[in-house]
């Protein structure tokens, strides 16, 4: 008997070590449903689990013992959502399907609590804040209803602000203390012209910002705030030579911000690069792929690795610099050399019948593609396809008649790994001499650069 009670004690604190944390909601109006669990790196949300919601819309899950901290997503529905915080803490609420937020209550989690309730007050304040600008802009400032509004303004600044630093003084040792200090935004000054309050905030918006805390990483909010970053330099008014200019300003700015902190700056970058890419803006790409220090980064390794080959073909295939020759068979049995191309230019295409997208461009680009213009213009698809039957038959129907190669190897292809490809479509316009041109986005864009050039009329 005495050894059986020695055995239980021994084995108990093990037993509550081990216990796990409990996730109980109930959502009315999903019932009998499946919802989905989602961590976050950045902006990326990462599922990893499921649970299903009884008749009455309730749940329950148990956390594994090794989930981070941070922000996780439960969707169960087409654009419905709660992004929650867990701090290895236990957490219950509810809420309804029609009133998400507005209904959502919580009974266990201090940190939920905690954020939701900055959240209920920024948004609050924020929506009376937005109403008073356009007085503040547009009022005679000699009219005493706009000293008044300036008031109104001042106060509910600073009364956000209150709350906010009691929040963060009293519950420092939270996570959403963390998140709610990256989150904040700086107050300007009521009577700050919109110009004035622009470069305010481009000086002061991350003056509260601590990026050195990765665990800020599994949350949404250092990607929402490098967003917010940049939206204070976007102007609908300028050209995109323009906008480059201006965001390249602030890539610097957000370089140096992040540098404390190698795996936040590794996150940031990648963030960046991807997203300027999408928007095809070259220039800026061209900016942090050459000024980007990775050296010093201790950052996971192959995400690092990652990183550093994208930059590296970010710099080989940048506009202006010479795209790598190559010889190929083309699917006709014709033996070809990049170099050999007779055309003033050549659009060389990068795609796949299994991309979406790029079997919407491929027809688009037969528009282009005219008899009577082959020595102003090539088309040069390179196929990343490993099926030659889907192949074939998608360009016998299309009765697409440019160079068509393809050595059926996917992403592993000798042509695709020379110009390290990793997302389709990808289009390099090269003039006769090789040299890179323009790397057009979309079909517009191909026809805005063949304008340019008279290659089109």
């Amino acid at each position: 008997m005495k050894n059986i009670i020695f055995t239980v004690l021994i084995l108990l604190p093990f037993s509550i070590f081990a216990q796990q944390n409990k996730l109980e909601g109930q959502i009315k109006g999903v019932e009998a449903k499946k919802i989905f669990i989602s961590g976050f790196y950045g902006s990326e949300q990462r599922p990893f689990d499921s649970v299903t919601a009884d008749k009455t819309g309730k749940f329950n899950y148990s956390f594994s013992k090794n989930r981070p901290v941070g922000m996780y997503r439960l969707r169960f529905g087409e654009n419905r959502f709660i992004d929650i915080i867990y701090n290895h803490e236990d957490i219950a609420f509810e809420t309804h399907f029609d009133a998400i937020i507005d209904s959502l209550k919580f009974t266990k989690s201090i940190e939920n609590q905690l954020y939701f309730d900055y959240l209920k007050r920024r948004n609050e304040t924020e929506y009376r804040l937005s109403l008073l600008n356009p007085l503040l802009s547009r009022y005679p400032s000699g009219d005493p209803f706009y000293k008044q509004v300036v008031d109104e303004f001042t106060q509910l600044s600073a009364d956000l602000e209150n709350f906010i630093n009691n929040l963060i003084t009293e519950n420092k040792t939270t996570f959403t203390a963390k998140l709610i200090k990256l989150d904040r935004t700086p107050m300007p000054d009521a009577k700050m012209v919109e110009d004035i309050r622009i470069d305010f905030m481009k000086a002061h918006f991350f003056d509260q910002a601590d990026f050195s805390d990765t665990s800020l990483l599994c949350t949404n909010l250092v990607s929402n705030k490098l967003i917010q970053y940049l939206s204070f330099y976007q102007n609908n008014q300028m050209t995109k030579d323009q906008l480059e200019i201006e965001f390249i300003k602030a890539v610097q700015v957000i370089m140096y911000k992040t540098k404390s902190s190698p795996e936040v700056y590794a996150y940031a970058m990648d963030y960046l690069i991807s997203g300027f890419e999408s928007y095809g803006f070259e220039k800026v790409i061209t900016y942090i792929a050459d000024n980007i220090n990775l050296e010093e980064s201790c950052v996971d390794d192959e995400r690092k690795a990652k990183l550093e080959n994208k930059v590296e073909s970010l710099k080989k295939f940048a506009v202006g610099l010479k795209a790598p020759d190559f010889t190929a068979t083309d699917l006709k049995g014709n033996n070809l050399k990049l170099s050999g191309i007779n055309a003033e230019y050549t659009l060389l295409v990068f795609w796949a019948t299994w991309c979406p997208h790029c079997t919407r461009l491929i027809p688009d680009l037969k528009k282009i593609y005219l008899p009577g213009n082959k020595e102003k213009l090539e088309i040069v698809a390179v196929s990343l396809d490993e099926s030659k039957t889907e192949l074939d038959t998608f360009l016998k129907d299309g009765g697409f008649d440019w160079i068509n190669i393809s050595d059926f190897k996917k992403w592993k292809g000798d042509i695709v790994q020379l110009y390290d490809i990793y997302a389709t479509p990808t289009m390099l316009l090269l003039a006769k001499d090789g040299t890179i041109v323009a790397k057009p986005m979309n079909f517009e864009e191909v026809k805005t650069e063949l304008y340019k050039r008279n290659v089109l009329r």
